[in-house]
C-alpha cells in the first residue's frame, strides 16, 4: 500500500471528484484511477461509487478514510523529523504524559525551549493503559506518569516530580457540601467511574478505597477519559472520585470539590527515562527536569 495511492484516495474522498482530484495533485484523471483501483483490489472492496454525475464514498471508504489520513500524517511526519535531524539544524525528543502530569511538562518545556529552541519535541498524551504499556516497551524518551506504571526490571530511572490526593467530586451546590461530610453518604449517590482498561492504576486506587469500606457505590456509567467523567459529574449526572489535579485541569469551576481523609489516597508522579538514553537531546532535556526537581519529592 503505497503512500502516493492513499493521498490520491483523500484527495478524491475529500474533493468527490477524480479530475479535480488529478489537478489537486499535479497527475492525469487516468493516474488517479489506477490508484483507487489499485487499493480496492489490495482492500477487496470498493471505496466509491461512481456514476455519470457524482462520486461518493462507500461505507467500507468512510471506514478507510480516517487510517488513510492518520497514515500519511505519520509518514509525513517521520520524513519531516528525519530530514530535520540530518540536516543537523536540530534535535528530537519524544515525550508522553498522562493529563494529571501535563501542567508539570508544560512548566519543564517551557525552560527547555527557550534553552534550546531547535529541538523539535514531539508530545503524546496517553490514557493510563497506554501509558503503562509505552513504559515497557521504551517508546519514548522521557514519560510522565503514574510512579506505579514504572516497570519493576528498573529499566527505567525516574525522579518523583509531584504527589496528588484523591478527592470526592460532585456537582456544583451538591447537598453533600452542605454539612459535615460522611463518605458512607456516597453509596446513596449516583456515582461515575473512570474505566478500568484506560486507567488501571487509579481504577484500582478507586476500588481498594471502597473495598476498605466493605461497600460499592451504584455505579450508573464508566468512562475512558477524565473529561467525560467530569463532564457528567458538572451536568449533574453523578459523583466521582479522581485525583484533585484532574478536577482543575477540566471544568474547575463546575463542580465542587470533597477532600476525603481515609488512608491511602496518595499518588505520586515520576518523570521517567531509560537507563540507556543515547539521544543527546535527552541529556539536555534531563539537566531541565533535574534542576526542577533536585531532590524528587520529600
Amino acid at each position: 500500500m503505497e503512500i502516493e495511492d492513499l493521498k490520491y484516495f483523500i484527495s478524491v474522498a475529500q474533493l468527490l471528484n477524480f479530475s479535480e482530484a488529478g489537478r489537486q495533485n499535479n497527475v492525469q484523471q487516468p493516474k488517479i484511477s489506477r490508484s483507487i483501483h489499485e487499493l480496492e483490489t489490495q482492500l477487496g472492496a470498493k471505496l466509491f461509487v461512481r456514476t455519470n454525475r457524482d462520486v461518493s464514498l462507500t461505507r467500507e471508504g468512510e471506514t478507510f478514510l480516517p487510517y488513510a489520513i492518520d497514515i500519511v500524517q505519520t509518514a509525513e511526519k517521520a520524513a519531516d523529523m528525519v530530514e530535520q535531524v540530518h540536516s543537523g539544524r536540530t534535535g528530537y525528543l519524544s515525550i508522553a504524559t498522562v493529563s494529571t502530569t501535563a501542567r508539570i511538562l508544560a512548566s519543564c518545556l517551557s525552560v527547555f525551549s527557550k534553552q534550546y529552541p531547535d529541538i523539535l519535541i514531539d508530545i503524546t498524551q496517553n490514557s493510563g493503559g497506554a501509558q503503562a504499556t509505552a513504559m515497557l516497551e521504551n517508546r519514548y524518551d522521557f514519560h510522565f506518569a503514574h510512579l506505579s506504571m514504572l516497570p519493576k526490571d528498573g529499566r527505567l530511572d525516574h525522579v518523583l516530580i509531584h504527589r496528588d490526593k484523591l478527592v470526592l467530586v460532585v456537582p456544583k451546590g451538591h447537598r453533600l457540601t452542605r454539612g459535615e461530610f460522611d463518605f458512607s453518604s456516597i453509596f446513596h449517590e449516583n456515582f461515575i467511574m473512570i474505566s478500568q482498561p484506560q486507567s488501571p492504576q487509579l481504577y484500582d486506587q478507586i476500588m481498594r478505597l471502597f473495598v476498605s469500606y466493605h461497600k460499592m457505590p451504584k455505579i450508573i456509567h464508566r468512562y475512558d477519559k477524565a473529561e467525560s467523567v467530569l463532564l457528567s459529574v458538572s451536568s449533574g449526572l453523578g459523583v466521582t472520585i479522581l485525583p484533585l489535579g484532574l478536577t482543575k485541569a477540566f471544568f474547575a469551576g463546575d463542580v465542587d470539590i470533597i477532600p476525603l481523609e481515609s488512608e491511602g489516597l496518595e499518588i505520586d508522579y515520576v518523570c521517567a527515562w531509560p537507563r540507556q538514553a543515547r539521544n543527546p537531546s535527552s541529556k539536555l532535556f534531563l539537566e531541565v527536569v533535574r534542576n526542577f526537581f533536585p531532590q524528587g519529592l520529600d
